[in-house]
């Protein structure tokens, strides 16, 4: 564990936690410095505190502990393995995403994305592939099945599939609190806003949602619970926004359920560094006359590690 104490001095007094954490720590960001914050690595005066924007007065002390080994990985570095490919056949390719990965480029091109290092990974396998596309996409940091192909007919039969609400989509999340065994919600939700990147609910307008609830496990002590979710529209970010409708918001998430949070054990909050959304199954058909087939993909190691831990301390 690496730790950190700082005692506020006149130059830091008014600042934010976050940014006299970054200015105070050699190497910081106060992207990190916001991180460990949400993760509950951070006490201020011995009281934990989850709030980055609380400013700091003089003489107050900041101290700051976190496993270094949550930021050893840097999304360059990430890649997509023989392994983690689900299906090969029909000019379809459904993978196991990776978390932190987003699924199609983002302006910084130094982010990888998920096409070309699908397309580096064939190649090392044999397989000189052009024009691979998405057929759907996936949140960042949400890991599992996510569909691609290689043939514009194929592309548009899945495509009809998605429209025409036949494929069946399951999603697996680790939530903060104790869910009903079986619950649905409903709501219009708005698009992404542009200045916040998040999805609001609305009383009117926007677009119907709606996604069907099933708890698999619940964990009294720690009070999260496993959760089935399947989602009956595909609106962007609907599941992680239901959940957190339902005061039951995804693990690591840091946009959606701030401040609702309950007492786990540091160790073991910690080893959250993704929100724990994982596609966990889809069914499709993946050509016409061929019969829908189910893909399944095992949780990715973040997710079965939290899940395990969970499961000990019950």
């Amino acid at each position: 564990m690496e730790r950190h104490s700082i005692s506020v001095s006149y130059r830091l007094q008014g600042m934010r936690l976050d940014h006299a954490i970054a200015d105070e720590i050699p190497g910081f960001s106060r992207r990190r410095a916001k991180a460990i914050i949400d993760i509950g690595g951070c006490y201020l005066n011995s009281k934990r505190i989850r709030i980055a924007s609380k400013t700091v007065s003089k003489g107050d002390k900041i101290e700051v502990e976190y496993n270094a080994k949550l930021f050893e990985t840097k999304r360059q570095d990430i890649e997509i393995n023989p392994e983690d490919i689900l299906y090969f056949d029909h000019s379809v390719i459904v993978i196991n995403k990776p978390a932190a990965l987003p699924s199609q480029a983002t302006r910084d091109q130094a982010i990888h994305h998920v096409v070309p290092l699908l397309v580096k990974c064939l190649k090392g396998m044999g397989h000189d592939i052009k024009d691979l596309q998405l057929v759907h996409r996936l949140d960042k940091d949400t890991t599992g099945c996510l569909i691609l192909t290689y043939n514009a007919n194929t592309m548009n039969y899945i495509t009809e599939q998605f429209k025409n609400h036949e494929v069946q989509k399951v999603y697996h999340a680790l939530s903060w609190g104790l869910a009903p065994k079986a619950f649905e919600e409903r709501c219009n939700l708005s698009a992404i806003q542009g200045t916040t990147g998040t999805v609001r609910v609305l009383q009117s307008g926007g677009k119907s949602s709606h996604t069907n609830f099933k708890t698999l496990e619940s964990y009294p002590i720690s009070k999260t619970s496993l959760i089935e979710a399947r989602p009956v529209t595909g609106r962007s970010h609907q599941i992680r926004v239901h959940l957190d409708k339902n005061n039951l918001p995804i693990l690591g998430d840091r946009v959606y359920g701030e401040g609702k949070r309950h007492k786990l054990p540091d160790d073991l909050i910690q080893k959250v560094n993704h929100q724990l959304l994982h596609s966990h199954s889809i069914q499709f058909s993946p050509a016409p006359g061929v019969k829908p087939i189910t893909i399944t993909a095992p949780y990715r190691e973040n997710f079965a590690e939290v899940l395990e831990a969970l499961r000990a301390v019950q």
